[in-house]
């Protein structure tokens, strides 16, 4: 929005306007103002990505940089974070934050979490700390610069070390403003040596709003640090939404990150995980659903850069009629490592002819005494599958309803997850026997 109100098209010059108009308006001191004019510029000299680069090569943003977007919107009306909460299955007594259209509404749910944690606003943060990013984790993140510039809102969580944090912090981002918007939050999240935390990140968003959410989580984890990071994504079908998370992991630490994208029209997820120290290690498991015109980009970089590291990606993709999903899987094991594991699968299942998947699991290896594996599967449902148990009395959507359910719980039996039978079955029309009137002979 310019500062007589009227939104332009998304072009540096005009962003670059816009950013000079408020700076002084944006949290932080002098040194994050420095900072958010070098992430511009960052970003200006690359601009919006576009397909002639080799990472975004199956993925155009034309739709976010032709698009006139509000680019500091106003704190949203009524809104009701229980409401939200109880939306997205979060228990009302849980610790949770609630954020629509980048504003946390509600109170700060600290207390919930025992001594220990930290949770602070991110104007709080950038007050206190100073600047949240280095400019070289930028060089090639030039959305992730342009949320350094402009980041308004968001979160900052500190573990002290040894801290055992019991119970999860849910953050829920909820885009709910009818009018197109950009939202730029951040999460700042800090686990000291030893300790152990998770956190369950949810973006959710009604059913008419076309607001573009880009953001950033940055993980710093000290040595023998653990955390699990749940993250859903369930936005309205007009939704944009591109996000970078960015981990480094000191000596024996673990990461844990799973992920599910349900929702939105175009989504792309950036997932950079540097293994910094020996001993640290990853798992990271996905689920993409993907149907009706939408387009979900899962793009995944683990830098092995220390002996003794481990690292593990197992992602599956449904896709249902005009889907389209891409997989891109990186690991790269850097000179002078030894004793390296790193494993990647992507296993997708298209449910009709016009879904279409991308999928490039990739290994660059500088080092010998590795070990490491990858591979990729795409097909239609096992005919011999469904043979076997429409001989046995089981119609055939129920069937494919079944065999459906079963290609997904299979990965998400391995891992702490919520139950998402309903969001499979919602949105892909499944049959299950109670649909029907089916009952199984005895």
């Amino acid at each position: 929005m310019d500062p007589a109100g009227s939104p332009e098209r998304m072009t540096p010059e005009y962003l670059h306007n816009q950013l000079e108009a408020r700076l002084s308006e944006l949290p932080g001191g002098a040194a994050v103002a420095a900072a958010r004019e070098a992430a511009f510029a960052t970003f200006a000299r690359q601009g919006f990505p576009t397909r002639k680069l080799e990472a975004w090569h199956y993925t155009d943003l034309k739709r976010i940089a032709d698009t006139e977007l509000e680019l500091f919107p106003s704190a949203p009306g009524a809104a009701d974070p229980a409401e939200w909460l109880s939306a997205t299955g979060i228990e009302s007594d849980a610790a949770a934050l609630v954020f629509v259209d980048g504003f946390l509404v509600g109170d700060f749910a600290a207390g919930k979490l025992g001594g220990g944690v930290d949770v602070s606003s991110l104007a709080e943060s950038l007050e206190k700390l100073g600047p949240t990013m280095d400019a070289d984790q930028l060089q090639s993140q030039p959305l992730a610069a342009l949320n350094v510039a402009f980041a308004r809102h968001g979160v900052r969580i500190g573990v002290s070390a040894g801290t055992e944090v019991d119970a999860p912090l849910h953050l829920l981002f909820v885009s709910q403003s009818t009018r197109p918007q950009a939202c730029q939050p951040q999460i700042l999240i800090d686990v000291g040596a030893n300790a152990r935390a998770e956190v369950n990140v949810h973006f959710a968003g009604s059913a008419d709003s076309s607001s573009w959410v880009n953001a950033v989580t940055r993980i710093a984890l000290a040595k023998g640090a653990k955390l699990t990071i749940q993250r859903t994504q369930d936005y309205g079908p007009a939704q944009t939404h591109t996000e970078l998370t960015d981990a480094r992991l000191a000596a024996d630490a673990a990461l844990s990150v799973n992920m599910i994208d349900v929702g939105g029209a175009l989504v792309r997820n950036d997932l950079h995980v540097r293994l910094a120290e020996p001993g640290a290690n990853c798992e990271l498991v996905g689920l993409l659903l993907c149907s009706a015109d939408q387009h979900v980009d899962n793009f995944i970089n683990v830098d092995h850069l220390a002996a003794h590291t481990t690292s593990e990606q197992r992602f599956r993709s449904i896709i249902g009629e005009r889907g389209r999903g891409i997989f891109r899987g990186k690991v790269s094991v850097h000179k002078g490592t030894r004793a390296i594991s790193a494993d990647q699968s992507s296993d997708n299942l298209l449910l009709a002819e016009t879904a279409e998947i991308n999928t490039k699991p990739e290994l660059e290896i500088y080092a010998d005494d590795v070990k490491c594996s990858h591979g990729a599967t795409v097909g239609e449902l096992d005919d011999s599958q469904l043979f076997y148990l429409t001989s046995r009395g089981v119609p055939e959507p129920v069937a494919r309803g079944l065999l459906t359910l079963a290609f997904a719980k299979s990965l998400l039996a391995e891992s702490s997850w919520l139950d998402i039978d309903d969001r499979i079955v919602d949105k892909f029309g499944l049959a299950l026997p109670e649909d029907v009137g089916w009952v199984p002979s005895s």
